[in-house]
């Protein structure tokens, strides 16, 4: 039996198309409703989800094991409101559930249009062993790893496919809400990386860039400071240094430091380019655009992140097209300005500029 288990505030302009998603995929759907002031629990009921109120009490995991205590299926589907499921195989999910090796699966998880998914835990087994930490981006690792400390068991990649909805358009009142709490995460436990990253971008979408700067230099200091280190411990540096060439401070030390530590990060290869191109060195630079391109093609990339998908296609072509345009070699200019011209249509330009490479070349 699966359970799917949601918290929602507020969701009425989302909720019905995600439990719609998983209608038939689940065998019973739990929403946890933390002060909706719209439809929100009128739809949970109409949809046949049992609801339960609860007292937001600014804890994110709080409230989700709130949840996970209502649920009584042996597995649980964690999702959002703004989160849809594709179509999927039920038996082939119902196989995979079977296997009483297995504590817990990946899904593959597509948080943002035209940014490439990423391999997110999100179905893992009920037992009281496994709830989430964190007041925010509350995290159910530590209980998944006390569950397998205990009983054992693995984690298998299921083939669920999930697509967010909700990071775009105006996200001001979001970033008001999660400014406190990541202050309050932060202060509990100051060695979250993600959390510090999460910071400097919300100070950035309110204006303070000076105190998102130092986020990111704090997250980094954690990144230090660390003995083990995975590719998310890459984010610090991606802001800082975007950052850092958005105001035209030197990154190359910064660059440095973080390819060698994170040699498989596709937006450190990206920022690479980009620096080769200030500095005038266009056949270095694309070499890197090449790179990307292929990488692109091939999906040769980790799955444990996601990546802006243009950077391997619309903003390497562009790139690419204006490298070989300063090495004058227009032949190639003009079909990289077509490449990009068939990625963005809409941007007349691509065609301005590769028929004006096409005559420099002669052809």
């Amino acid at each position: 039996m699966l359970s799917a288990a949601l918290i929602v505030k507020d969701e009425e302009q989302y909720l019905e198309g995600c439990l719609r998603s998983i209608a038939g995929l689940v065998d019973e759907c739990v929403v946890v409703d933390t002060g909706s002031l719209d439809r929100s629990p009128e739809i949970a009921r109409d949809m046949g989800a049992r609801l339960y109120e609860y007292p937001w009490t600014g804890d994110f995991a709080e409230a989700r094991n709130e949840a996970l205590g209502h649920v009584r299926g042996d597995w649980v589907l964690y999702i959002d409101a703004d989160e849809r499921v594709r179509e999927s195989s039920r038996e082939a999910l119902g196989e995979l559930l079977s296997d009483r090796d297995k504590i817990g699966y990946y899904v593959l998880l597509h948080a943002r249009p035209g940014f490439t998914p990423y391999r997110e835990m999100r179905l893992f087994r009920n037992d009281p062993l496994v709830r989430f930490q964190g007041v925010i981006h509350e995290n159910i690792w530590p209980g998944l790893r006390k569950r397998r400390e205990t009983h054992g068991g693995e984690i298998g990649v299921s083939p669920l496919v999930l697509d967010h909805l909700g990071y775009e358009g105006d996200q001001r009142h979001k970033h008001e809400r999660n400014l406190p709490l990541l202050l309050e995460s932060l202060e509990r436990d100051p060695e979250r990386v993600f959390n510090w990253c999460h910071l400097a971008g919300v100070y950035t979408k309110l204006g303070q860039t000076d105190l998102a700067e130092k986020a990111w230099l704090a997250g980094v200091d954690v990144v230090h400071r660390k003995q083990q280190i995975r590719l998310a411990d890459s984010f610090p540096y991606l802001g800082l240094i975007e950052h850092r060439m958005r105001t035209g401070t030197d990154v190359r030390a910064l660059l440095d430091e973080a390819t060698k530590d994170f040699p498989g990060n596709m937006q450190l290869l990206w920022f690479e380019g980009r620096y080769l191109m200030k500095q005038e060195d266009y056949a270095a630079a694309a070499q890197v655009f090449e790179r990307l391109i292929n990488h692109g093609l091939t999906q040769d990339f980790d799955p444990w992140v996601g990546y802006d998908q243009r950077v391997f296609d619309l903003f390497a072509y562009d790139s690419l097209a204006t490298c070989y345009f300063r090495l004058r070699r227009y032949e190639d200019s003009a079909r990289f300005y077509g490449l990009a011209a068939e990625r963005d249509p809409a941007n007349k330009e691509y065609r301005v500029k590769q028929h004006l490479c096409a005559r420099l070349s002669g052809s």
